[in-house]
């Protein structure tokens, strides 16, 4: 379903924007350990890298727990059953680490922003907070997780720019060829079922953990 007035879209663009203060940009969720491992070296690589980002994180798991965060985020039992699975999903310490620190600095832009009561405590991570408020600000599904794929895919495109280092122009085409693939990974995640979801991704999570004892280190995981 488009975007169907200028509210919604405004609220999306504010929650997508990096200059909301919740520190996503200090962040690579791996992908500088995957430049010094040499997974990502050119536009090329980082473009394939992306690519299987978009696919295997975000089409089969973290799209459609963001939707089921969103459709329960009234229902308190079915919301924190979700939300117990995708903080389980976080399988190393910087992954965890990261997505409850991303939570306190949204809960605090709730709190004092919005003048609203928290209702998702840290502790369940970035994504039960975002679909929390998402869902209480009434915004569409397929319309959040494209928002959310937006951010995401952005951030660590970002990261690539800053520490392969890649040309500025290298990472809009890479933004760009990304944002292409995004509506048609929407519908697939939309269409998910229970027993198709998996945050198995042995790799991801190793590389995110060899991250911890990294060298060299411009990012926090």
């Amino acid at each position: 379903m488009p975007i169907t007035n200028a509210v919604d879209l405004l609220k999306l663009l504010t929650l997508s924007s990096t200059a909301l203060p919740v520190g996503a940009y200090c962040y690579s969720q791996g992908v500088e350990s995957a430049i010094e491992k040499g997974f990502i070296h050119d536009e090329s690589s980082s473009k394939a890298y992306f690519e299987e980002v978009l696919e295997m994180v975000l089409v089969r798991f973290e799209l459609p727990i963001l939707k089921r965060l969103m459709q329960h985020f009234a229902d308190e039992h079915t919301f924190l059953y979700w939300a117990e699975i995708y903080r389980a999903s976080r399988e190393s310490k910087e992954l965890l680490a990261e997505s409850q620190q991303l939570a306190f600095s949204l809960n605090a832009w709730i709190k004092e922003v919005l003048i609203q009561p928290v209702e998702v405590k840290k502790q369940f991570g970035f994504v039960p907070v975002y679909a929390q408020l998402c869902g209480r600000l009434g915004l569409k599904e397929a319309d959040v997780l494209t928002a959310y794929s937006f951010s995401l895919l952005e951030n660590q495109v970002l990261g690539a720019v800053k520490t392969v280092p890649l040309g500025q122009m290298s990472g809009q085409r890479i933004l760009w060829h990304l944002h292409g693939l995004i509506p048609e990974a929407i519908q697939r995640a939309m269409a998910v079922h229970d027993d198709e979801m998996s945050s198995s991704l042995p790799q991801y999570a190793m590389l995110s953990m060899q991250h911890e004892t990294q060298y060299s280190r411009l990012f926090r995981s």
